[in-house]
């Protein structure tokens, strides 16, 4: 009868008793030479002991879980890559024969996840898509003067060695073309090299590239020939691209070089967003001069300024 009574007791305040306190009840009864209620204690505090630690277990599988459902499904999401923009108004300040000094800019930049640490670096293979279009809003009928289509695989490196500044780094292969035939066609290919370095606030992002060649033309038209075999001249072998966030805004300088002392040429362009309206939407400003604009440009200077709207940056 004791023994029940001493049961119910230890059952009816189990509800409100943890583990840690039987433990402490049944060691007090020990010491009192009552070893026949402390076992039942005893016991009573390693059931407790027990179910907790399986309800932690259930609870670290059900996060696992989750965590791999949710990186499953992010490597099934379509990512923003460069910044997506429409500037509705650009101006040039370079007159072009044929096309209006007004017009209407807008880029599309998507990357998808293939692959993860298949080197075993950690490393991430990408399949990136970026689109950008000059589009005459001003003309009649409002032609779109050029589109530059930049589809590129490329794998992301992370770099754990602290003593330096630099994050990670990229290896490319993009491949750009503007889509058109005849005497307007334009395309090249190019392998590239980009660092990420980080200092203080401050991201400073080299890239360095090599042309693949492709063969001369054996007549003006002939389409699988070199449509322009002189762009080094303008493009240069690399560029530098130097981001600085302040507060909420974000400025972005990007230079470009031919490495010539005569006949230099090059580019600057400058970005510029800052919050507008509710996060997700960027007011954007960008400022371009120099050589390479576009494709079909890339051996004609521009000077223009776009006032616009951003989605990503």
């Amino acid at each position: 009868m004791r023994n029940l009574l001493i049961f119910f007791c230890i059952v009816s305040t189990s509800f409100a008793i943890t583990a840690k306190e039987a433990y402490i009840k049944a060691k007090s009864l020990e010491k009192a030479g009552d070893i026949q209620d402390a076992l039942l204690w005893y016991k009573k505090s390693a059931e407790l002991s027990l179910n907790i630690k399986k309800k932690e277990i259930e609870k670290n599988i059900k996060s696992e879980v989750f965590k791999r459902e949710r990186l499953a499904h992010n490597n099934k999401l379509i990512e923003a890559y460069k910044t997506n923009y429409i500037m509705p108004v650009t101006y040039n300040t370079v007159y072009h024969n044929g096309r209006k000094s007004v017009e209407t800019e807008f880029q599309i930049s998507i990357k998808k996840k293939l692959l993860s640490n298949f080197l075993g670096l950690n490393e991430r293979l990408y399949f990136g898509y970026t689109q950008r279009s000059f589009w005459q809003t001003t003309k009649k009928s409002s032609p779109f003067r050029e589109t530059n289509y930049m589809p590129e695989f490329f794998v992301v490196f992370p770099y754990v060695n602290k003593i330096t500044y630099l994050n990670s780094y990229k290896i490319g292969l993009l491949h750009q073309s503007n889509g058109r035939g005849g005497l307007n066609s334009r395309s090249w290919n190019r392998l590239y090299l980009q660092g990420f370095f980080k200092y203080k606030k401050i991201t400073i992002v080299p890239r360095v590239w090599y042309r693949l060649p492709e063969r001369k033309k054996r007549y003006p038209l002939d389409a699988n020939g070199d449509d322009n075999p002189d762009i080094w001249n303008y493009m240069g072998y690399g560029d530098l691209k130097i981001i600085y966030p302040y507060k909420k805004h974000r400025f972005s300088f990007i230079f470009r070089d031919n490495l010539r002392s005569h006949n230099n040429k090059g580019a600057i362009k400058f970005k510029w967003t800052f919050p507008l309206f509710k996060d997700g939407i960027y007011g954007y400003i960008q400022l371009f001069n120099g050589y390479g604009e576009s494709l079909i440009d890339y051996n004609k200077q521009n000077s223009k300024i776009g006032i616009g709207f951003a989605i990503t940056r």
